[in-house]
């Protein structure tokens, strides 16, 4: 038996798995999700998965099909955020793809990549559609996507050890493409982080003053947002002020238009930490 079929049965006959499955079984019901996973990558190349599509994972690892996903790289070739599954254009993987939904009826969608301490990781969604808007609806409820993902990590601390007490050395397994950086669309996690990156959104505003930011670019006046935000008159004045400044502002309506352009591109969205 070949190293990844061993983890992955080491895994699979445990009743920690069975718990999981379970847990998971609500990306069925509201999203269509019919396989959710998740692995690690370590800096010094070895890898832990689990997945809630027991008759895939034994194909896909039977079969030998870890080296033509370019989302398992690396640690150093890939980067925090939100990956396109189907964006690459290697053609191996494309084929991958076709046999996971001939076979099996997942379509692989979403990777949400992270950091760890030892690497990255990965939470993974694959669903039975293969309409053009299924990404599209995932990425509008990727709130509650991140919300599932800290509930696992939570639920799942046991699990998530015993994975890593069973990792396999993957570097070995995938040769020197394991080193390449893929060409597959990564969505970054923080809006803000990437425009400060760009250049586009040279500023800096306080979780408050996004808050009060938020109001203003909708119009309401201070004596409308510190009832809101329970906050004395004066308290959201100089809060205006300084966000004025900050927004280099020179009168109210001014003002309005850049809050209303920053909230247009996500800019006073609060970061939602997994």
């Amino acid at each position: 038996m070949n190293q990844f079929l061993e983890m992955l049965r080491k895994t699979q006959s445990s009743t920690h798995y069975d718990r999981m499955v379970h847990f998971a079984r609500p990306l069925y019901d509201h999203f269509g999700i019919n396989h959710f996973w998740h692995y690690r990558i370590a800096r010094n190349g070895t890898y832990s998965y689990v997945g809630t599509h027991a008759a895939w994972n034994e194909y896909c690892f039977d079969q030998s099909l870890l080296s033509h996903f370019p989302c398992l790289r690396h640690p150093n070739a890939l980067r925090r955020g939100i990956s396109l599954m189907k964006s690459g254009k290697n053609e191996q993987y494309k084929d991958v793809q076709k046999q996971a939904w001939d076979k099996f009826n997942i379509n692989f969608n979403l990777n949400i990549f992270d950091n760890y301490v030892e690497g990255i990781e990965a939470f993974g969604f694959g669903t039975r559609f293969q309409d053009h808007e299924t990404e599209e609806r995932l990425i509008n409820e990727l709130p509650l996507l991140r919300h599932f993902i800290k509930e696992f990590r939570q639920k799942h601390e046991v699990l998530l050890n015993k994975l890593e007490e069973n990792a396999v050395d993957l570097s070995s397994s995938i040769g020197t493409i394991f080193y390449e950086r893929p060409k597959e669309i990564i969505l970054p996690l923080e809006r803000s982080l990437f425009l400060r990156q760009i250049g586009c959104v040279a500023i800096e505003l306080t979780p408050r003053e996004k808050d009060i930011a938020k109001f203003l670019a909708n119009g309401f006046p201070a004596s409308y947002i510190k009832d809101q935000l329970h906050l004395g008159l004066r308290t959201v004045e100089n809060y205006i002020a300084i966000i004025k400044d900050k927004l280099s502002c020179n009168t109210k309506v001014d003002l309005i238009k850049k809050t209303q352009e920053l909230a247009s591109i996500g800019f006073l969205d609060k970061v939602e930490k997994f």
